[in-house]
């Protein structure tokens, strides 16, 4: 019998999303914590809140600045803006003051497979961050017509983003299942205001990983689906469908940061597959 995770990506996906969806399973917090402290990166804490969209309780992951309690994205110059506050962040000027985590706002692949690679991550973990990040650097590379290693990962190599996905990666290891399943993709619509100009919904990087996945937009406005989000799916994800029968086990809800018409939320359930007879 398979264990079967599966997404609902009804209001997109972000990598801060799909770390609270796993939390809110029932993943051990101090566990994925103590897997992120193997980067040995500092300038950031870890802040996990239940919080209600449109009446649904989820939960929270936020990457901070431990000297301002502020996401550590606000101090990141970043490409594209959107929904969810991370992995894309909004332009923000702070007055001109500057913090620590400013000093490494743009790393190239190669200095991110060094981070990882020098942690004592346990190697699939590691192994798995890095495809994501390889994931995103083959999308860049290809909308901005350049080598991978060209690349400068001005949100990618953002601190918070790091810690997203190597808190996805070890989150989804210690939830053990054997395979995880996605819905059609809502990616939002509109434009979103960057560092490039005005952009189309989705941003085309995120669009180019999204290549071969089912997506789809509504009236809501805004960037649902952000590029680490896509990629993770791109890794990680099987197949892409509706909800297959499974005997559920646990239900999970991961917030994003603003309201929407919908709930800002990504659905995680957990069940065991059931097997229809053919």
């Amino acid at each position: 019998m398979k264990r079967i995770l599966y997404l609902d990506a009804f209001a997109g996906i972000s990598g801060d999303m799909f770390v609270g969806a796993l939390l809110d399973l029932g993943v051990d917090l101090e566990s994925v914590r103590r897997d992120v402290s193997r980067l040995n990166l500092e300038g950031f804490e870890i802040r996990v809140a239940k919080v209600a969209r449109q009446g649904i309780m989820g939960t929270k992951f936020d990457v901070l600045d431990p000297a301002t309690g502020r996401n550590v994205d606000d101090f990141a110059d970043h490409d594209h803006g959107h929904g969810h506050h991370r992995d894309h962040g909004h332009h923000h000027d702070d007055g001109g003051h500057r913090h620590h985590v400013r000093e490494h706002k743009h790393r190239s692949l190669g200095e991110i497979r060094r981070i990882i690679g020098e942690s004592s991550l346990p190697p699939e973990a590691a192994g798995d961050a890095i495809a994501v990040f390889e994931i995103i650097g083959r999308a860049e590379a290809t909308v901005h017509g350049k080598g991978i290693e060209e690349i400068h990962f001005h949100e990618v190599g953002a601190l918070d983003t790091i810690v997203d996905i190597v808190a996805a990666t070890s989150a989804l290891r210690l939830l053990n299942v054997d395979e995880v399943i996605c819905s059609p993709i809502h990616v939002g619509s509109g434009t979103v205001e960057c560092a490039h100009g005005v952009l189309p919904v989705p941003a085309p990087a995120t669009l180019e990983i999204l290549r071969g996945m089912p997506v789809y937009a509504t009236g809501v406005r805004g960037e649902l689906a952000t590029p680490t989000g896509a990629a993770l799916l791109k890794h990680f994800c099987n197949r892409f469908g509706p909800l297959p029968p499974l005997m559920v086990e646990a239900i999970g809800y991961g917030a994003g940061t603003r309201e929407l018409d919908i709930p800002n939320l990504l659905r995680a359930t957990v069940g065991i597959e059931i097997q229809t007879k053919g």
